[in-house]
């Protein structure tokens, strides 16, 4: 499986390179363009590859509906639900219009001169941990030299958090037994099978914490600067439709902060769009939702900080996710950011 996806990774480029039109200078800067155009009277349909099944992670986009702020922007959300790596093709071959991905994975793409760019900020810290039981006495990094660690796969956003937390650390692959457990985190963690595995912050911690475990949380973003997951556009969309980005921006951003500040209400406009996550599940819901809010908290929601961009960059390259040298500033834009 892991040989497989890795695999259809490097197949990509190979792809999108025969789909993909010739690249479009992009300004890094706000005030470096300003659309003229006047908005449209119909809203615009525009598609986004959500990188994820519906889940309470993604409750400003359903605040921002329920709100009228997307259709104040004259914007039509068409949710497509999947894993990242298939916004990450659909987008680099023009076949969607937005899609949530990692920094990581746009540096990746830029790398293979997919010309993807990173417009607005969701998370603002990298989300991946690595957790494990209290009684396993892993809480630093150096704590896991030695120790068996698993992960969901060697691929995606736990891995990167993965190797970039041996980086920072000055801590060698060879020091650490990993292992790949698949998506069975919290399982692996319980039984023994493992003594720590890598996770999302908002996610398999928290469901520790509810089933009444203590445990031990090594955040990633403790020790990096990895870009977190943000609104992913491409260089023609931002060439064609720069109005259609700036509403679905500001409008999405609002939706974010009026999640932040008010939690209920934003429960109560998801769960039209997430049933299961209601009834029984009401508590686990609310739990997963106070961690997210975290990720969400920032002086200035939706900005793209460019240092961060930077440190990511220089990772990426040092770690050989990436091979080929490139303009990191092209990848991402504050242009759009309210």
């Amino acid at each position: 499986m892991k040989r497989k996806w890795l695999l259809t990774l490097c197949g990509l480029a190979l792809w999108l390179a025969a789909c993909a039109t010739a690249p479009t200078p992009v300004p890094t800067k706000a005030s470096s363009v300003t659309p003229t155009v006047a908005p449209p009277a119909a809203p615009v349909e525009v598609t986004v590859i959500m990188g994820y099944i519906p889940h309470i992670q993604f409750a400003p986009w359903f605040v921002a509906e329920r709100k009228g702020y997307f259709a104040a922007a004259g914007v039509k959300v068409n949710y497509t639900w999947g894993f990242e790596i298939d916004g990450l093709k659909l987008l680099g071959a023009n076949q969607a219009d937005f899609a949530m991905l990692g920094g990581d994975q746009v540096i990746q793409a830029r790398a293979q001169n997919i010309p993807l760019v990173y417009v607005a900020n969701y998370y603002n810290a990298f989300p991946i941990t690595i957790f494990s039981l209290k009684d396993k006495k892993i809480a630093t990094p150096q704590d896991l030299v030695g120790k068996k660690i698993g992960l969901p796969a060697f691929y995606g956003a736990t891995y990167t958090g993965w190797r970039a937390l041996l980086h920072s650390s000055n801590i060698k692959e060879s020091d650490v037994q990993v292992q790949d457990i698949g998506f069975a985190q919290v399982a692996a963690v319980t039984m023994g099978v493992v003594d720590a595995a890598a996770g999302y912050s908002n996610n398999e911690p928290v469901q520790l914490k509810l089933q009444g475990k203590e445990i031990n949380v090594i955040s990633v973003g403790d020790y990096t600067r990895l870009v977190g997951i943000g609104l992913v556009t491409n260089e023609k969309t931002i060439a064609e439709k720069p109005l259609v980005i700036q509403g679905l921006v500001t409008a999405l951003m609002r939706g974010v902060q009026d999640t932040v500040n008010n939690p209920s209400d934003a429960i109560a406009a998801s769960l039209p769009r997430l049933p299961e996550a209601g009834g029984a599940n009401l508590k686990a819901t609310e739990a997963v939702l106070t961690a997210t809010i975290e990720l969400w908290k920032s002086p200035h929601i939706g900005y793209v900080d460019p240092a961060a961009w930077a440190a990511s960059y220089k990772f990426m390259k040092d770690a050989a996710f990436i091979k080929n040298d490139f303009d990191v500033s092209k990848a991402y834009t504050n242009m759009f950011v309210p």
